[in-house]
């Protein structure tokens, strides 16, 4: 018996999953995953570019975290209140902050 589990993830990743039953009736899983790699363009933001524009905004960056064209930032702003952000290493546009309790 062979099952397929089929799921788009960030809109491209395909996720095929079969199950396969062995002759003593013991199921054992297979899994294959088939995705796209995501290409960062080589004018990317860089972890010190990042820095040096949110630094100029007044807001002191204590952690970068990157995913793909994604830079996760953790900071305090000018208030002193602390900050995470969302940037869009492409355009460096804040695509999300919250301001933490």
């Amino acid at each position: 018996m062979t099952m397929y589990i089929n799921r788009v993830r960030r809109g491209a990743a395909l996720l095929v999953a079969t199950l396969v039953v062995a002759g003593s009736g013991t199921a054992v899983w297979a899994q294959a995953v088939e995705s796209a790699k995501v290409t960062v363009p080589a004018n990317a933001l860089s972890v010190s570019d990042i820095e040096s524009r949110l630094t100029a905004q007044g807001i002191k960056v204590r952690e970068v975290e990157m995913r793909d064209l994604i830079a996760e930032v953790e900071g305090y702003d000018a208030q002193g209140r602390e900050v995470d952000l969302v940037i869009d290493r492409r355009t460096g546009e804040t695509l999300a902050h919250e301001y933490d309790r």
